[in-house]
């Protein structure tokens, strides 16, 4: 029978053949086994591979992770040279109607909800490609003086956060502005925002650094009263992937390791929100234990620049670039 290999290289390894698979009319069960493995996989004669710094079962030259080729190091903003500021201005001239806008125009990115890795035909939001690559154009386009990022609630992983957070720097290596604008304060909310150089909320906005937290669901008693019954074979106590279909409650070692990660990724989020509003760790959490939810608290401790609707951060912008008041605000979305 031909089997289905599915293994992950910081996790555990999954290994599912079809002959696992017994189902017993009589009975109405239904048994299934799922394999853990360490930094080894199985491929389909059974045979293991160990795992190199170029993956699982690489052996000797050929293609593989190039770092030269997909460079990972620090953005480093560099001033163009006459030829190239000439090049630009030529290109400029003759670019196509549609890609044509005012010199002096602010660029106006929206975050929400749930960020795709992956760019969309009919995106209904920004994808993370996009946002990174805004981000470089903005910094390179002399036509863009600053930014206006309005970040809305958001719904997605902690890394996106940090690669979004991590461009937002790379920006301001450029020297042009970046204001921020939180109409719901939540703790990824603020995350981004506080990288910002100010960030704005109205005074409705609603304040929710609570911290971090982890939830779990468990099928096993689910599963015990349709009849199927799921056997996991596991290597070591803390491999507790099979545990959401054999407990009806979270095991301790997986408390363990999820109490674990939770503090490492507050103590991230502190020291980050400490650095960038120059504040020691230990006073920001005490306003988070303290439990305040009024953003009128957090334009007093000094965690945003001031409470103003969106009508009214984009007259502060336009009084700051000059722009007359009989006109609007030039804004611009790539």
């Amino acid at each position: 029978m031909s089997k289905l290999l599915l293994y992950t290289r910081r996790f555990s390894s999954l290994s599912l053949s079809h002959d696992q698979l017994l189902l017993t009319p009589k009975f109405r069960r239904f048994t299934l086994n799922i394999l853990h493995f360490r930094s080894f996989s199985a491929d389909v004669n059974g045979e293991t591979k160990a795992e190199t710094a170029r993956g699982i079962g690489y052996e000797g030259e050929g293609p593989g992770y190039n770092d030269t080729k997909y460079p990972s190091g620090e953005f480093v903003f560099k001033q163009r040279s006459a030829r190239e500021e000439f090049l630009l201005k030529t290109r400029l001239f003759f670019a196509l109607p549609w890609e044509r806008f005012e010199k002096g125009s602010v660029l106006k990115m929206i975050l929400r909800g749930e960020i795709s890795d992956q760019l969309k035909s009919f995106p209904r939001a920004l994808s993370l490609p996009q946002i990174c690559e805004n981000f470089e154009k903005a910094a390179y386009d002399p036509r863009v003086v600053g930014i206006y990022l309005h970040i809305d609630t958001l719904n997605c992983g902690w890394g996106k956060l940090e690669e979004i957070r991590r461009h937002i720097f790379n920006f301001k290596k450029s020297g042009k502005f970046i204001t921020g604008y939180v109409p719901a304060c939540g703790v990824k909310e603020y995350y981004i925002g506080c990288a910002c150089d100010e960030l704005y909320a109205p005074p409705s906005a609603y304040v929710g650094l609570y911290g971090l937290l982890v939830q779990a669901s468990f099928l096993g008693g689910v599963l015990e009263k349709v009849g199927i019954e799921a056997q996991v074979e596991r290597i070591g106590k803390y491999k507790t992937l099979g545990d959401q279909l054999t407990r009806k409650s979270m095991s301790d070692e997986n408390r363990e390791m999820l109490t674990a990660l939770l503090d490492n990724m507050y103590s991230n989020w502190l020291d980050k929100i400490s650095l960038a509003k120059g504040k020691k760790k230990e006073d920001i959490e005490n306003f988070i234990n303290e439990g305040v939810y009024q953003v009128e608290r957090m334009k007093e401790e000094g965690l945003i620049t001031d409470i103003k609707y969106d009508d009214e951060v984009m007259c502060l912008l336009r009084k700051r670039l000059g722009v007359p008041s009989t006109k609007r605000l030039p804004t611009v979305g790539y």
